[in-house]
């Protein structure tokens, strides 16, 4: 176990290190795939478009009839879906849709609203270069390529080209086991009647929201006592039942945070304390084949290391790809000193001034502010050698659409 606290890096490595822990996969219904996660690789067994066709509307002609005027009408049309195989004679040109065929002795299509007719002759109002408008065999998917590998996670930017190349069913491996507890004596579940310095039980709701995947099987397994042994018994029972285990609150250094406890005299921490604010408490271990990630118990700091630390671990385990978001460069809007040497992440706004998007800070960024990310667009990520923030500075922003999605 770490003495000091991680850097987000060091965490991150760790989590590429880790081995997947899922190898059971299953033959499914393409309509059915979004969001899991594919368990071979995918080679097309044909080109992409299968054959030579029109990308527009319009008239097919020969190469050696660019530049010649007027140019008679073929009495054929060639429309999507025509099996004839069309040519084309010198001087001509055929009526022609996007998506068809194209006659076998041309590779060129002008646009119809580049053309005039007059007494049943063609005249072009613009010429078309030699190639224009046609879409070639296999110039988009060849035939035997590699179109997706082992690891990729299926949604809405692959499922069309999946079809598009023949594909109605796929192998995907099955969905991780995860399981959650909350803990506190003083949660309880949502009211405004709260007594006796109860409070809401909110985190149940974002980790059940969260874990909504469908490569992933959830279960909520209970909120944990302030106490040691109803916290040892209530994890061993469940532990060998899920792949992963995640808990929030309990994992800090106070008396009543027996979790990080429980994780080292039943099992192995391989961290505990990151140099992230907000989030420092988190913890990572093993009890027997079970991955158990303790996370704070302040709601803001759930939702966000969730994104950056739990989603990629979940995602490395499970056997996909990890796809680390892409940051936006943008300037602050605000100056502040930055008290610590943790790498942090700040809730702003991003806003357009004068053309150009610039962040303004929430005025409320405590690790307990839940209105903190409901009234914000994303987070900028301040490094950890950083300790003045100057307005006009440049870091890397966050939008919370892409971090949720």
């Amino acid at each position: 176990m770490n003495k000091k606290p991680l850097y987000l890096k060091q965490i991150l490595n760790f989590i590429k290190r880790c081995p997947s822990e899922i190898n059971k996969t299953e033959i499914i219904n393409l309509q059915d795939a979004e969001d899991k996660i594919l368990a071979e690789n995918i080679y097309s067994k044909i080109s992409l478009p299968p054959f030579k066709n029109s990308a527009v509307d319009g008239y097919a002609l020969l190469k050696k009839d660019l530049n010649k005027i007027p140019k008679k009408i073929n009495q054929n049309r060639v429309t999507a879906g025509d099996r004839a195989n069309h040519k084309i004679k010198g001087g001509e040109v055929i009526r022609i849709f996007t998506g068809a065929k194209m006659p076998l002795n041309s590779n060129t299509v002008v646009m119809q609203e580049n053309t005039e007719i007059i007494d049943n002759k063609l005249f072009l109002i613009k010429v078309p270069a030699y190639g224009d408008n046609c879409r070639n065999k296999g110039e988009d998917i060849s035939k035997g390529s590699l179109v997706l590998k082992k690891g990729t996670k299926i949604d809405n930017k692959n499922l069309n080209l999946i079809a598009a190349i023949g594909y109605c069913k796929i192998k995907v491996y099955v969905k991780i086991k995860i399981g959650f507890f909350t803990s506190g004596n003083e949660l309880v579940k949502p009211t405004t009647k709260l007594r006796n310095s109860k409070i809401n039980n909110s985190n149940y709701y974002l980790l059940n929201s969260l874990l909504n995947k469908s490569y992933i099987t959830k279960k909520f397994l209970g909120n944990f006592p302030d106490n040691a042994d109803q916290i040892k018994k209530k994890l061993l029972n469940e532990v060998s039942k899920f792949n992963i285990i995640i808990t929030t609150g309990g994992a800090s250094v106070g008396d009543e945070d027996h979790l990080i406890n429980t994780l080292k005299n039943n099992g192995k921490i391989f961290f505990w304390r990151a140099a992230i604010k907000p989030g420092r408490p988190i913890a990572i271990g093993k009890i027997k084949k079970t991955y158990i990630v303790c996370l704070p118990g302040n709601p803001v700091s759930v939702q966000l290391l969730y994104v950056f630390i739990v989603k990629p671990l979940i995602y490395k385990l499970i056997g996909s790809i990890i796809n680390n978001i892409k940051p936006e460069k943008i300037k602050t809007n605000f100056s502040m000193i930055k008290k610590t040497k943790r790498l942090e992440w700040l809730r702003v706004s991003k806003k357009l001034v004068k053309n150009k998007y610039v962040l303004s800070k929430h005025p409320k960024q405590g690790s307990g502010m839940i209105s903190s990310i409901s009234y914000s667009d994303g987070v900028v990520e301040i490094p950890e050698d950083v300790s003045i923030i100057k307005k006009g500075d440049v870091f890397d922003y966050y939008d919370f659409d892409k971090l949720f999605y």
